[in-house]
């Protein structure tokens, strides 16, 4: 058997103690599973947060972490129809992306245009279907809609800017910094940065007027999130889909706004859910806008997966220069 490498979590907390890499060795292939020899891998918030124990009824210890991760069809079963050695696939469905080799069936198996590069294929997946989907088709965005955006500086937060001005939107863009602030230069949105004796979304309120928010994007959670609450419109949208704060949504949030129409958007629920020709349908679509520049992922350092406690204590620090990218040596 051929040894191959692999992290793993036994024991949820910070990805930097707990994740460690082993050698593991690969089993005979199935007939029905592909394997896929991985290149480039993505280290995202999510991939944090689940590390950390925020969602531990939907993890089960130990497992290979790693939402997003492309690489090349390396050897198909015999009962294998559709993919070829040689090809360049994503595989979805599952964690398992921080490892050589990953298995999987065809039907989760993503093909990546030749227009788009390994670095922007590795994060091509879980920010931008999820700003897509979100725009597209939860908000339904039109020109002259009213919405806010936290954590607008971040990758995601950008390309959810960068989608709403494609439909004749112009955001309010919360961000922390000014750092974050520079990220959305070119960019079409009234932005407010967040300050010691006010945060931005307190901030908000003033802005906009009586009319309120038809919809608010947040992935930050915690204690701001009733104060967004307060700047909607009556029955208007909060759509959450993440956790960055680490503290989850007050129940106040509820209590003062029963009309809120809330959305918790979770891309594997939406993956999980839908016919597999349907996702295919939607990442080639979203790929192809990738490909074009359209949600490109800036990446600020590479590691190979040997150095995967320093490319984690890089990327636990959520700098809004770029993305961390795990990567053969």
């Amino acid at each position: 058997m051929v040894d191959a490498k692999r992290a793993i979590v036994r024991g949820f907390g910070r990805a930097s103690s707990v994740v460690k890499l082993e050698n593991f060795p690969l089993p005979s292939l199935d007939d029905d599973k592909v394997r896929i020899r991985l290149t480039a891998r993505a280290i995202n918030p999510s991939d944090l947060i689940t590390i950390s124990g925020t969602y531990p009824s939907r993890t089960s210890l130990p497992f290979v972490p790693g939402f997003e991760a492309v690489g090349i069809v390396e050897q198909v079963g015999g009962k294998v129809e559709g993919l070829e050695p040689g090809m360049r696939v994503i595989p979805v469905g599952t964690a398992g992306g921080w490892q050589d080799y990953k298995d999987t069936t065809a039907d989760w198996c993503l093909r990546v245009p030749d227009t788009l590069g390994d670095e922007q294929a590795a994060h091509s997946y879980v920010n931008p279907m999820t700003a897509w989907l979100m725009t597209r088709e939860l908000a339904r965005l039109k020109a002259g809609d009213r919405i806010a955006i936290t954590a607008a500086g971040s990758a995601i937060g950008r390309m959810l800017v960068t989608l709403a001005n494609a439909q004749g939107v112009k955001p309010f863009a919360l961000v922390r910094s000014a750092e974050s602030e520079a990220r959305l230069c070119g960019l079409d949105a009234t932005i407010l940065v967040d300050r010691p004796d006010a945060p931005a979304a307190q901030s908000l309120r003033a802005c906009i007027g009586p009319a309120g928010l038809d919809t608010v994007f947040d992935c930050v959670g915690g204690p701001d999130a009733p104060l967004l609450a307060d700047c909607l419109r009556a029955s208007g949208q909060f759509i959450h889909y993440g956790l960055l704060s680490g503290t989850r949504i007050p129940a106040t949030l509820w209590v003062k706004r029963p009309d809120l129409r809330f959305h918790l958007f979770h891309l594997r629920q939406w993956v999980h859910a839908v016919q597999r020709e349907r996702l295919h349908a939607v990442y080639a679509e979203v790929a192809a806008a990738v490909a074009m520049g359209q949600m490109a992922t800036p990446v600020r350092e590479r590691y190979g997966l040997a150095e995967i406690t320093a490319a984690l204590a890089d990327a636990e620090t959520l700098s809004t220069r770029g993305k961390v990218l795990l990567v053969e040596p």
